[in-house]
């Protein structure tokens, strides 16, 4: 790998259908890492490589490359564009130092760009825009600038001037070096030709370029020194700039082209490098050390004790692999590494080049390159590693909870432990994933985030690990909830065989609108035993955040509460208890919170976003309506109609069935949680068998 300054890292994000894995592909085949440019539509693109994308046609996991450009080395992630698998973007943004948001130009922003948006912000991901397929009926550049101020509350820099309806094709001024990029073939073999402005176009494009540095040098006082004083700004002084403002996130650069035909890939690639951060230009993570809590502050340094984070976890027959960030010290094959979460130490059984579905076997990787590391048995996504003998933690990664379930039982009585070793292996890969075993029923019950998230991972089941199942109809995962706080304080005792557990328990139960999951905070102070003491702290959060997982009356895990512990001891002796007898009296807590406290019931409500043509709109408005759902917008342009709204996720099961009738197969619509929401008496009734 070239060095961290010459290195980039960065992903590839947008909506379903923006273009997202065109743009790079075409990126893999202008850098020379493939003879010829990999198509969706036919099936062969290298980034999405698995059976089930290229059948679909959509992205489904994040696969990641290395491909040279000039002088530079980049690490390409592409990610996925449904919004059922927007948790396998947040865990490449926590990791990655820059993405290119790729934006559809004849619709601008739309539900799923505007979410990728959000988290690259959350995670300070430095961003640049690519408006694509400029050769499309309706590209409107303006527009989709005008969505992005809007929509996204972003400052969008033009650097080049499409040049749209040309007898020779689709050009680009490019406005900070003076050049105009010419193109001209068909799909998959434009040409482009790199040339000064001609004579007959340079006053309009000099009159642009004059605008984006007056929109630079508003955010930059090194800039705005040159331009108050007329002076004739160089190549090198606005590029100069325009990277300092996008590092710092004041404004947002945007370009464009046609990926399908090539057009616009070269200056992109060109832009990545220029205004894209590398691994010395960003923060690194926060990390503590594990016994007395101080922060560590990491470097990018090959020879300190090597700090990395496991961002992704792939689940094979022949075992996992672990993708991993390395952000100081290097990594060898054969080294012991421990997994601050777990507190294992494992050995590092081979390092590789991540190239999509294949690999690249090396021997060592440094800080700031991104690898594939097999050998870990106890790995999940967001571990962090560290030196066996350098002790730290990492903050812990939250991911939502699944608002969608499904029967799923194996076809052949034998197959069944099969299937649950499967579930297992999935549950590691995928952490939006979850399943259970209803007792009641006696069925496996798999969870996602969505209808299609729960037919991937079914396909995955029977095509991956080779297991025969029949599925159930789709049901939604229903929460429990606390409707008013309560405090136990008391001892909680039982008798076992040979000896009587007594713990003293002082817990604090307080309804949490504000936060999906359960929050937990630990209060326990120590004052003897601790090393004890240190164990019994993580026993108590890691036991109550399995009860509440479990759900202490209907069996649904709870969702908007708070959990406070003040103290514990075994009642009988005064002392600390046991990190055994610890986790029985705190499932007999929550057991006996279930029948002290009315709880309530929530169900997911979902944001809905649906575009339709305007002859439509009434009745798509009316089905939505007639659901219980609440119209936030309605918006139409070019006789199409776009509209956010909000509906129980009870009533949208098996709609695309609904819009393709109320529509003419001409609707499309995307949703994702926007809350949870309590069941009104009636539902809850129904639900429960009341009714």
């Amino acid at each position: 790998m070239s060095s961290p300054a010459n290195s980039r890292i960065f992903g590839i994000a947008a909506h379903i259908d923006a273009g997202k894995t065109t743009v790079s592909e075409r990126m893999l085949f202008i850098s020379g890492v493939q003879y010829r440019p990999g198509s969706v539509d036919e099936g062969t693109a290298t980034m999405d490589y698995e059976d089930e994308e290229r059948e679909r046609g959509i992205t489904i996991h994040a696969a990641a490359i290395r491909l040279p450009w000039k002088d530079m080395s980049y690490t390409l992630v592409d990610t996925p564009g449904h919004v059922d698998f927007t948790v396998e973007v947040e865990r490449c943004m926590r990791v990655l130092d820059g993405v290119v948001l790729v934006f559809d130009v004849s619709s601008g922003v739309e539900a799923q760009s505007e979410t990728v948006y959000r988290q690259a912000l959350a995670h300070n991901v430095v961003r640049i825009a690519f408006l694509n397929k400029l050769d499309k009926v309706g590209a409107d550049w303006e527009q989709s600038l005008d969505s992005i101020r809007t929509r996204l509350g972003a400052e969008p820099v033009s650097l080049q001037v499409p040049l749209l309806g040309t007898d020779s094709g689709i050009g680009l001024a490019d406005l900070v070096n003076r050049r105009l990029y010419s193109y001209t073939g068909s799909r998959a073999d434009a040409s482009c030709r790199v040339s000064n402005w001609p004579e007959h176009s340079r006053d309009d494009w000099e009159a642009a370029r004059e605008t984006l540095t007056e929109q630079v040098a508003s955010q930059d006082e090194e800039l705005l020194e040159h331009f108050v004083e007329n002076e004739d700004v160089g190549a090198d002084q606005l590029e100069a700039a325009i990277r300092r403002q996008t590092l710092a996130g004041s404004i947002l650069p945007v370009l464009g082209g046609a990926a399908l035909k090539g057009i616009g890939v070269e200056p992109l690639l060109d832009a990545i490098g220029a205004y894209l951060p590398g691994p010395l230009d960003v923060s690194l993570p926060r990390a503590k050390r594990e016994t007395s809590g101080e922060d560590v502050h990491l470097q990018l340094d090959a020879t300190l004790p090597i700090v990395g984070q496991i961002f992704k976890l792939v689940t094979t027959r022949h075992g996992a692999i672990a993708w991993v960030r390395i952000y100081q010290g290097a990594l060898s094959s054969g080294d012991q590494i421990r997994n601050t979460r777990s507190r294992k130490v494992e050995r590092v059984q081979g390092i590789q080049i991540l190239h999509a579905d294949s690999h690249e076997s090396i021997d060592r990787a440094v800080a700031g390159e991104i690898v594939a590391v097999k050998g870990f048995k106890h790995a999940r996504t967001g571990d962090g590693l560290c030196s066996a003998k350098h002790k730290i933690v990492f903050p812990a990664w939250d991911f939502p909870l699944p608002v969608i379930s499904m029967a799923v039982e194996a076809k052949k009585v034998e197959d069944r432990d099969r299937l649950i070793d499967s579930f297992q292996l999935l549950e590691s890969e995928d952490p939006t994933m979850g399943w259970s075993y209803n007792e009641e029923t006696g069925q496996l019950l798999m969870s996602g985030m969505g209808e299609l998230h729960l037919q991937v991972l079914a396909a995955k089941l029977q095509r991956d690990f080779h297991v025969e199942i029949n599925l159930g109809q789709p049901r939604v995962a229903y929460r429990e909830s606390l409707s008013a706080p309560y405090r136990f304080c008391e001892v909680f005792s039982r008798k076992l065989p040979g000896r009587e557990v007594s713990v003293f328990l002082d817990v604090e139960f307080t309804p949490n609108p504000d936060e999906e999951l359960p929050v937990i905070i630990n209060d326990l102070v120590a004052e003897k035993e601790k090393g004890l003491f240190l164990v019994l702290k993580e026993t108590a959060r890691k036991a109550l955040e399995t009860e509440l997982a479990s759900g202490p009356m209907h069996g649904f895990p709870m969702s908007q509460i708070k959990a406070r512990i003040h103290s514990c001891r075994a009642s009988l002796a005064d002392s600390l208890p046991s990190p055994e007898d610890l986790e029985l009296a705190l499932n007999l807590l929550v057991r006996e919170l279930g029948r002290r406290v009315e709880l309530s019931i929530l169900e997911p409500w979902m944001l809905v976003e649906l575009t339709v043509p305007e002859d439509y709109l009434s009745p798509v408005l009316g089905d939505l309506q007639a659901k219980g759902g609440s119209i936030l917008q309605v918006e139409v342009q070019s006789k199409l109609a776009e509209v956010r709204a909000l509906v129980a996720l009870s009533k949208m099961l098996a709609y695309s069935t609904r819009l393709r009738s109320l529509s003419q197969g001409r609707g499309s619509y995307s949703m994702k949680l926007d809350r949870y929401r309590e069941l009104s008496q009636e539902a809850r009734k129904q639900l429960l068998g009341l009714a």
